[in-house]
C-alpha cells in the first residue's frame, strides 16, 4: 500500500469520526436503546446470555448477534456514552476500509468522493451512533463488499468463505438485509460458480452466533413460528409507492421530517439559510442514474449488484413493507459509489463547463451536508432531544432515571436497577417474546417470596417489576387477576406498578 493512500484512509477516518463521536450527551436513547444495553449487560449481573435480541418489525426476536457484539464493550462500560463511542468509532474505521477497496479497484478519485460523500452523510450518521442493530450494517457490509470484488474482479474462490459469513451476520443483525443479499446471491451463483467446500465453511462458520437462538426455538415448542406465521397481519394493509423514493432520499436528509417531527418548523426558523441548501441533495436524484449507467457499461460482472439495488424497492413493495428508511442502509456504501462515478466522469470531462458542473456539484454536496449536520446537533443541543422519532437524548434520560433512583446508589444492585428501568413495561408483558426469553413462569413462582421481600424494602425496584409484569400478563388479566393485585398493592406498595400495567393491558384487550 502506498504511503500517500494510507495518509488518505486516515485522513477519512478522522473526517467521519468529527460528527460520530462528539456531542455524545446528545445521543438518541429510547426503548429500543435501552433494551440493547439490558440485554448485552444480562451476563455481567449474573444472568445467562438471553437467547434472542431485540423484537423486530415482524414481531419474533432477533438474533442474538448484537449481545455478543455489544459485550466486550459492556465489561469495560454500561455508560451508553462509551458504548456508541465504539460503535461510531467501528463505523468511522468501516468508511477507511471502504476507501482502501474502492481506491484498488476503482482509483483514488471515485473512492475519495464516494468516502467523503459517505462521512459526511446525515443518515448515515445518525445510524452510526445508537445503540441499535442497524448501526452495525455498515462494519459488516465492508467485509461483504471486499468478498464481492475478490470474487467478481480478482477471480479468488477461497472468498466464499467471506461472502458467506459476512452475509449471514448481516441477515442476523439486520433481518431487511435478507431482500438485498438472496436476490444477489442468487445472481452471483449464476455469474460465478462458487466452490462448495469454501461456500459450506463459510456458511457453518456464519450460523455459529445463531445456535442458541435456533437451541432456544427448539426446545420451547418455537414461541416465534406463530408469530412468524402471522406476520401478514404486520405487512402494511396497501402498497407505498413511496418506497421508490427511499434510495434516493437515504444519500442526503430525504424523509429527515421523521426524526425532527415538529421541531422541523423550528429547524426552518432558526436556521433558514442550510433549511433552504437542503435543496443541494436533489442533485444526487440526477448523478445517480447517471452513474448507474457509466457503472453498468463499464463493470459488466458487477451488473448482479446493481439489479439487485434496483430490485430492492420492488420486493418492498410488492411485499407490503413499510417504507422506513433503514432498510435501505445496506445499499448506501454501492449509491455513494454510483455518485462518485458520476461525478468523476464530469470532473474528468474534456469541456470545462462539464468540469466546472462536476466541481459545484461536489462542493455543494459537501458544504449542504457539513451544514446540516452542524445545525442539527444544534437544534439537538438546544431541545435537548428531538419532537420526533429522535426523541430525548441520553443525558435528559440519565437526568429522569438517576432522579427516580438517586437514593439507592449504595445499593448493590443500583446499576442494574437504572438498566432495567430504560425499558417500558408494555414490552415486558409475558405474550411477548423478549420477556418470554428471560423469565419462565416456574422460576418466578419459586422466587415469589424473595420477590415481595424486595419490593417491601425497596418498592421501586424494576427488576422486580420486569419478573412480575411478565407473570402476570403471560395471558390476558382477568377480573379476579385485578382484584388480587390491587390487594397486593394496598399490602406491598411494589406491586401497584404491577397492577396498572396489568389493568392497562385488561383494558386495552377489552
Amino acid at each position: 500500500m502506498k504511503e500517500s493512500t494510507l495518509l488518505i484512509s486516515i485522513l477519512v477516518v478522522l473526517l467521519a469520526s468529527i460528527f460520530r463521536i462528539t456531542n455524545l450527551d446528545l445521543i438518541e436513547f429510547k426503548a429500543d436503546e435501552g433494551i440493547n444495553l439490558f440485554l448485552a449487560s444480562r451476563p455481567i449481573f449474573g444472568h445467562t446470555f438471553p437467547p434472542g435480541g431485540t423484537v423486530s418489525s415482524l414481531g419474533v426476536l432477533n438474533f442474538p448477534l448484537m449481545n455478543y457484539i455489544l459485550f466486550p464493550v459492556v465489561l469495560i462500560s454500561t455508560d451508553p456514552r462509551f458504548i456508541v463511542l465504539f460503535i461510531a468509532l467501528l463505523n468511522s474505521l468501516s468508511i477507511g476500509g471502504l476507501f482502501l477497496i474502492f481506491n484498488r479497484y476503482h482509483g483514488t478519485k471515485v473512492a475519495l468522493i464516494s468516502s467523503l460523500l459517505l462521512t459526511l452523510s446525515p443518515w448515515a450518521i445518525l445510524f452510526s451512533r445508537k445503540i441499535w442493530s442497524q448501526d452495525f450494517v455498515l462494519p459488516l457490509t465492508v467485509p461483504l463488499i471486499f468478498a464481492i470484488y475478490k470474487l467478481l474482479v480478482d477471480k479468488k474462490d477461497s472468498y466464499w468463505i467471506l461472502y458467506a459469513i459476512s452475509s449471514l451476520l448481516l441477515i442476523q443483525i439486520y433481518h431487511s438485509a435478507l431482500f438485498f443479499i438472496i436476490p444477489f446471491s442468487v445472481l452471483l451463483i449464476f455469474k460465478r460458480r462458487p466452490k462448495l467446500k469454501y461456500l459450506l465453511l463459510g456458511s457453518i462458520i456464519g450460523i455459529v452466533p445463531a445456535l442458541p437462538y435456533l437451541i432456544y426455538q427448539a426446545t420451547n415448542s418455537c414461541p416465534d413460528c406463530a408469530t412468524f406465521m402471522a406476520v401478514r397481519e404486520r405487512l402494511s394493509p396497501v402498497f407505498s409507492p413511496e418506497i421508490f423514493i427511499r434510495p434516493l432520499q437515504i444519500m442526503g436528509r430525504g424523509n429527515m421530517q421523521t426524526i425532527l417531527g415538529s421541531d422541523m418548523v423550528t429547524f426552518f426558523k432558526e436556521f433558514p439559510l442550510i433549511f433552504q441548501m437542503q435543496k443541494v441533495f436533489y442533485l444526487e436524484y440526477f448523478l445517480l442514474p447517471m452513474g448507474f449507467v457509466l457503472f453498468w457499461k463499464k463493470f459488466k460482472d458487477f451488473q448482479p449488484l446493481l439489479i439487485s439495488i434496483i430490485a430492492l424497492p420492488f420486493i418492498y413493495f410488492l411485499l407490503r413493507i413499510e417504507p422506513f428508511i433503514h432498510y435501505f442502509l445496506i445499499t448506501l456504501p454501492f449509491l455513494f459509489l454510483l455518485v462518485a462515478f458520476c461525478l468523476k466522469w464530469l470532473l474528468d470531462h474534456n469541456r470545462i463547463i462539464v468540469r466546472s458542473i462536476g466541481v459545484v456539484s461536489l462542493m455543494s454536496l459537501i458544504a449542504a451536508s457539513v451544514l446540516f449536520n452542524y445545525a442539527f446537533f444544534e437544534l439537538v443541543k438546544k431541545g435537548n432531544g428531538l419532537k420526533g422519532d429522535y426523541g430525548r437524548t441520553y443525558i435528559k434520560a440519565r437526568e429522569v432515571h438517576e432522579a427516580m433512583f438517586g437514593k439507592y446508589k449504595n445499593d448493590p444492585h443500583y446499576q442494574e436497577m437504572i438498566i432495567t428501568s430504560y425499558i417500558p413495561p408494555s414490552l415486558l408483558h409475558g405474550n411477548i417474546g423478549i420477556a418470554k426469553m428471560l423469565f419462565t413462569k416456574e422460576r418466578v413462582e419459586k422466587e415469589m417470596p424473595e420477590i415481595e421481600e424486595r419490593l417491601r424494602k425497596v418498592p421501586e425496584d424494576p427488576r422486580m417489576h420486569a419478573k412480575l409484569i411478565y407473570y402476570y400478563t403471560r395471558t390476558v388479566p382477568t377480573k379476579e387477576t385485578l382484584v388480587l393485585l390491587e390487594q397486593k398493592s394496598n399490602q406491598i406498595p411494589g406491586y401497584f406498578p404491577i397492577y396498572i400495567e396489568a389493568r392497562n393491558f385488561y383494558l386495552d384487550k377489552n
